[in-house]
C-alpha cells in the first residue's frame, strides 16, 4: 500500500509539472515519512545514504564531459557542417531533407549521446528549412524528433554510461553493441522517408556539383573523428569511458579553436556553463532516482515482479515481450532513469538466469525507453520538437508515426536476433 502511495505521489506530481529529479525526491521522502507509522519505519538516514551513493561513480564522471562535447561542437559550427555533409551524401535521393535530417541525427549520435540534444541540434538548424521547401511543419518535427532515437543507441550514449553503472555492466561493451543497431534503425529510418518522399511527392535537394561535395565532406569528416577516437580506445583497451571522454573534449576544443577557429574563449565559457547546468539536472535526476529504486526494492517490488512475470511464462522469448511491452508503456509516462534504476536489478538478474545476454538485455532495455521520448504524453523529444516547429505536441507525434512504427519493428527484431547486438562485442572485446 505505501509503495502504490509512493508510485501515485510520483505521477501526481509529475502531472503537475514538478521537475522530475525533485518529484522523485519528495515522493521518496513521503514514502519515508509514512513508514514511521508503519511497523517496519525506514531509518530517514538512508535518505542522504542513497542520494550520496546514487552519483558516487568514476563512470558516471563520463556524463559531463559528453554534455560538454555537444555543447563544443555546437558552438564551433559542427551542426552545420554535419548538415551540409549529410545534404552533400543523401539529399539528392527520394526523401529530400528527411533524409538529411536522419543521416545528420546519425552524425550527431556519435558525438552527443543524448537524444534530446540530437534533436534540438538538428532541429533548429533543419526544421525551419524544411518547412520553408514546402514540407509540413509537423512532418518536420516528427521526421527529427523519430531519427533522434538513434542518439542513445549509437556510442557514445549517456544512457549506457548510466545503465552500466546501475547494472553493473562493461560501458564498452555497451557502446560497441550499440553500433549495428544503429546503424539497422538508421538503414529503416531511411527506406520510411524514400517510401512517403515517393507516395506524397516530397520535394528532394539538388544534386551538389563536385567541388561544393568535396567541400562539405571534407568539412564534415573531421567531427566525425569523435566517435572512430571513442570506438577505438575501447576496442584497443587503452582508456575508460570516462578517460575516453576526457580525449574528445581535448580532440574537440582543438577542432574549434584551431582547425575551425569558431571557438571563442566567450563560447568556450557559454558552453562549459551549460553543460554545468545540464549535468547538475542529470545528476540530481540520478541521485534522487536511487532512492526512489531503493525504497521500491525494500518494499518487495522486485519479489513481486518477477513473481509475476514466472507466473505468465518462464519462457525467456515470451518474457522479453512482456518487458518491451511494459518499458514501452512505462517509457510513456516516465522518464527513463528511474525506469532503469527500479527494474534494472529486477529484470537483469531474472532474465539472466534464463540465458539472456545482459548486454543484448541493455539495448533492449534502452531502445524501449528511447521509444518513450518520442511518445505521449510525456516524451521529451515531442515537446523540444514542437517548441522549435511552432506546433502541438500530438502534431509532432502524428508527424513522425510512421518513423516511430517502424522503429518499433526494429525493437522486435533486435529483441529477437541478439546476434545483432552480440556480433561486434564478440568479435572485438571477448
Amino acid at each position: 500500500m505505501l509503495l502504490a502511495s509512493m508510485i501515485i505521489l510520483l505521477f501526481l506530481f509529475v502531472m503537475l509539472g514538478m521537475d522530475i529529479a525533485f518529484a522523485i525526491g519528495v515522493a521518496s521522502l513521503a514514502y519515508i515519512g509514512l513508514t514511521q507509522f508503519d511497523g517496519r519505519p525506514v531509518n530517514p538516514v538512508l535518505f542522504v545514504q542513497e542520494l550520496t551513493a546514487g552519483v558516487d561513480s568514476f563512470t558516471l564522471l563520463a556524463i559531463p564531459m559528453f554534455i560538454f562535447v555537444g555543447e563544443l561542437m555546437t558552438k564551433s559550427g559542427v551542426t552545420r557542417r554535419l548538415i551540409s555533409l549529410a545534404t552533400s551524401l543523401v539529399g539528392h535521393r527520394p526523401g529530400g531533407l528527411a533524409n538529411v535530417g536522419i543521416t545528420g541525427n546519425l552524425f550527431m549520435s556519435g558525438i552527443s549521446g543524448s537524444a534530446v540534444a540530437d534533436a534540438a541540434a538538428i532541429g533548429s538548424v533543419l526544421v525551419p528549412e524544411m518547412t520553408r521547401r514546402g514540407y509540413s511543419a509537423r512532418y518536420a518535427a516528427g521526421v527529427i524528433s523519430a531519427s533522434a532515437c538513434m542518439g542513445p543507441i549509437i556510442p557514445p550514449s549517456i544512457m549506457f554510461i548510466l545503465l552500466g553503472s546501475i547494472a553493473n555492466l562493461s560501458v564498452g561493451q555497451l557502446f560497441i553493441a550499440g553500433i549495428l543497431p544503429g546503424l539497422v534503425m538508421y538503414g529503416a529510418l531511411i527506406a520510411t522517408s524514400a517510401y512517403l518522399a515517393r507516395r506524397y511527392n516530397l520535394p528532394v535537394e539538388p544534386r551538389m556539383t563536385g567541388s561544393a561535395k568535396r567541400a562539405a565532406i571534407l568539412a564534415g569528416l573531421l567531427p566525425l573523428g569523435a566517435p572512430v577516437l571513442i570506438i577505438a580506445t575501447k576496442v584497443l583497451g587503452i582508456a575508460t569511458p570516462t578517460e575516453s571522454a576526457a580525449i574528445v573534449v581535448l580532440y574537440t576544443i582543438i577542432l574549434g579553436a584551431v582547425v575551425y577557429r569558431d571557438l571563442s574563449f566567450s563560447s568556450f565559457l557559454e558552453a562549459a556553463i551549460s553543460a554545468a547546468m545540464t549535468t547538475a539536472v542529470v545528476m540530481m535526476t540520478v541521485a534522487t532516482s536511487q532512492i526512489f529504486g531503493s525504497l521500491a526494492v525494500l518494499a518487495g517490488l522486485g519479489e513481486a515482479l518477477t513473481t509475476a512475470m514466472v507466473a505468465i511464462s518462464t519462457n525467456p522469448y515470451v518474457l522479453l515481450l512482456l518487458v518491451n511491452i511494459g518499458l514501452l508503456i512505462l517509457g510513456t509516462v516516465m522518464e527513463p532513469l528511474p525506469l532503469m534504476l527500479i527494474l534494472a536489478p529486477i529484470l537483469f538478474p531474472l532474465l539472466g538466469g534464463m540465458g539472456v545476454d545482459p548486454i543484448h538485455l541493455g539495448l533492449v532495455m534502452v531502445l524501449n525507453l528511447v521509444l518513450g521520448g518520442v511518445t505521449p504524453p510525456i516524451g521529451l523529444n515531442l515537446f523540444v520538437m514542437a517548441r522549435i516547429a511552432k506546433v502541438g505536441v500530438m502534431d509532432v507525434f502524428i508527424g513522425g508515426w510512421p518513423y516511430f512504427a517502424v522503429l518499433t519493428l526494429v525493437l522486435l527484431l533486435l529483441t529477437y536476433v541478439p546476434w545483432i547486438t552480440l556480433f561486434l562485442p564478440t568479435l572485438l572485446m571477448r
